[in-house]
């Protein structure tokens, strides 16, 4: 009965001694793949022989039990991985209880404006210019026309396509597809006015040109083929 006595007092005394909890924190840097691993011991309890009310036949018994959490900080930067495990010894025999918890947080999702320029279109007031406007040599006003009207007739209505059509329009009203791009006024090849003109007139303006309008002794180096085309304006009267 002394024996027993003394035996649990030295029981209780080591159970105080080395129940409580500690806190240690533990590190590991790996270079190679970049994960940091972080380990934090939250208790620790030791529990010394239990024989308070040993009775015959029983073997007192050490328990040691511990709690450690460790933290992964994995490769990808919205995964952390956290890990419990309670490891509790009797003895020689131990146990082992290890929970695992894995939070993926949302990555901030990405806010896309759409920044469309805005068109400015601006309109350039076309420039009227009356024919009367356009000052003709008078060498040329009173120049005779070489080619005959009913000469390769043909030939002046293929030059007019090639060359004018596509600002003068097919009827020569000033509406062919590029007549937008024209800051002049194209004017009506079907007016009287137009066609009061003499064919002087009308060969030195589709010759040499003004404005936006091209000079064509380059591009028709040849007089006879642009007096083709004076004789084919004349074909577009009302």
């Amino acid at each position: 009965m002394k024996k027993l006595f003394i035996l649990t007092i030295l029981s209780t005394s080591l159970l105080f001694q080395n129940c409580g909890t500690k806190e240690k924190q533990e590190k590991t840097d790996s270079l190679n793949d970049s994960i940091i691993t972080e380990t934090v011991i939250i208790k620790t309890d030791t529990i010394g022989k239990i024989g308070i009310e040993i009775l015959e036949g029983d073997v007192p018994k050490d328990i040691v039990k511990t709690t450690t959490i460790t933290k992964i900080t994995t490769k990808e930067p919205r995964k952390v991985v956290t890990q419990k495990t309670t490891e509790t010894k009797v003895n020689e025999e131990t146990k082992v209880e290890i929970e695992t918890k894995v939070v993926v947080t949302e990555q901030p999702k990405k806010v896309i404006e759409d920044e469309t320029p805005v068109k400015v279109v601006v309109q350039v007031p076309k420039i009227t210019t009356n024919i009367s406007d356009w000052k003709v040599p008078s060498k040329y006003v009173t120049m005779k026309n070489p080619i005959d009207s009913k000469t390769d007739a043909a030939i002046g209505k293929s030059l007019y396509t090639k060359h004018c059509k596509s600002c003068h329009g097919a009827k020569g009203l000033g509406d062919g597809p590029k007549a937008a791009e024209m800051k002049g006024d194209l004017g009506d090849f079907s007016s009287a006015v137009f066609q009061k003109q003499t064919d002087g007139e009308l060969f030195y303006k589709t010759s040499f040109g003004r404005d936006d309008m091209p000079e064509y002794t380059k591009k028709i180096p040849n007089d006879e083929d642009r007096w083709l085309i004076v004789n084919y304006l004349r074909t577009l009267a009302k």
